[in-house]
């Protein structure tokens, strides 16, 4: 672990929200009480209408950015808090997730501040409606993996800011698989050597959001996973990534 005089560079958090009231404060709190000193939170507010602007605005000394407008979904929300990042090391929470404890991003930033890494993935703990799950990444997520729709996820993900540089940000092609080309062009475009799994939980995250809420839009998300495989070269099979998704879908249940 860290002590504070080893703590060189600076983390940049992006959270997104709208109308988030039940859960934003926990969030904003989860981040304050990190143990890593070297840190920013910036949150971007799809202009709610509850009273979470109310609430983020209680911690406004503590928030390097706050912005309150109309936007384009969660990835355009996402690529705007980007625009406003000034660490070394991006990370994303969702207003409805939190960190899995206080030493959260100083274990995080340990492999950043004595590493040559670009980007790192960790596990993380999924809350389902009746249930959690802990999801453990993979050491190498590769084409096999990708090709069944298969990734970390992005709340457990950590990246260089110059890593925005090199790839851009969220493809707004794509309405529910953005998150899946962003990750899948950071492990082709960054050396191997740069990447790591990191064995430890950083965050706790909810489970669905617009790309589960209903039957139609879990079909639209699958069609966008096969054609960010397609924009990717990565040759998959139809069958065998409906048959994977029908397999984790099971696996959630259980």
């Amino acid at each position: 672990m860290l002590n504070c005089t080893m703590q060189n560079k600076k983390i940049s958090i992006v959270t997104v929200t709208k109308n988030s009231e039940v859960n934003i404060e926990k969030s904003i709190n989860s981040f304050l009480s990190q143990n890593y000193i070297n840190k920013e939170l910036i949150i971007i507010d799809g202009l709610s209408s509850d009273n979470t602007l109310k609430i983020i605005n209680k911690y406004k000394k503590n928030v390097s950015k706050i912005i309150s407008e109309k936007d384009d979904g969660v990835y355009a929300a996402l690529n705007k808090g980007f625009k406003f990042v000034s660490g070394d090391v991006v990370g994303i929470l969702h207003s409805d997730d939190y960190y899995y404890d206080n030493n959260s991003l100083t274990n995080v930033m340990n492999s950043f501040n004595n590493n040559n890494l670009s980007l790192a993935h960790t596990n993380v703990e999924i809350i389902y409606k009746k249930f959690s799950r802990k999801f453990r990444s993979s050491i190498n997520f590769n084409d096999i993996d990708f090709s069944k729709g298969r990734m970390p996820p992005h709340p457990g993900i950590f990246f260089k800011k110059k890593i925005l540089e090199l790839i851009g940000s969220f493809d707004l092609k794509f309405n529910f698989a953005s998150d899946l080309d962003f990750i899948i062009r950071c492990f082709k475009e960054i050396p191997k050597e740069e990447i790591k799994y990191l064995d430890f939980f950083s965050v706790v995250m909810k489970s669905g959001g617009k790309s589960t809420s209903n039957i139609f839009n879990i079909f639209k998300q699958n069609i966008e996973c096969m054609n960010v495989l397609k924009k990717n070269n990565i040759k998959f099979s139809k069958f065998d990534f409906i048959l994977s998704k029908i397999v984790d879908r099971i696996r959630q249940i259980k």
